[in-house]
């Protein structure tokens, strides 16, 4: 049975290309479905995530009573995640549907990786690590950072994120079972 995961990308590039992880993802046996922020439309290649996905890049929230609810996700990845979108998520300022969907996903127990993608300039800020910290204490959220790794080296290889992928499935299923709302 192919298990349901959601993949939040945001306005952070990351060298091996998201539509490779979904490919991966795929190969492994999982559904991917794809959400982005608002800025990350303008790094990723959407287009080509829904040729893998099959289903748009939902970006925007869905109007009461319109479209398909999203189907309950086993396991929730956060890759890449801005500085921006790091400090919002810990924050709970849920201003977009992709950041409000992974405060609500944590809410639900689901297990969410949290991937940060940014210069060491902006790790470096307080807000920053007061968000990893906030982060590290929510107990469903997993959090995949080396701030002592080179900048360009901080987004840890696919096959890596990979491994913690199924680390996290192989753990007790959290999946979201009333979903209609999404």
């Amino acid at each position: 049975m192919a298990k349901t995961l959601y993949l939040v990308v945001s306005g952070a590039s990351a060298p091996e290309g998201v539509p490779d992880l979904v490919r991966r993802l795929q190969r492994d046996g999982y559904t991917a479905v794809c959400l982005s922020t608002p800025v990350g439309t303008r790094f990723h290649d959407l287009d080509e995530l829904e040729r893998l996905t099959g289903e748009p890049v939902r970006v925007e929230y869905r109007m009461p009573g319109t479209g398909r609810s999203l189907p309950p996700p086993d396991l929730v990845v956060a890759c890449p995640l801005t500085f921006n979108s790091v400090n919002k998520f810990a924050d709970g300022h849920a201003d977009n549907f992709a950041i409000g969907l992974l405060c609500e996903m944590v809410g639900y127990g689901v297990p969410t990786i949290v991937v940060p993608q940014c210069k060491p300039q902006l790790a470096s800020h307080p807000a920053f690590r007061r968000s990893l910290h906030t982060l590290r204490g929510i107990p469903a959220v997993t959090l995949v950072y080396d701030h002592d790794a080179p900048g360009a080296s901080r987004l840890p290889p696919w096959e890596d994120l990979m491994e913690t992928i199924r680390s996290a499935m192989a753990g007790p299923s959290s999946s979201v079972t009333d979903r209609s709302h999404l």
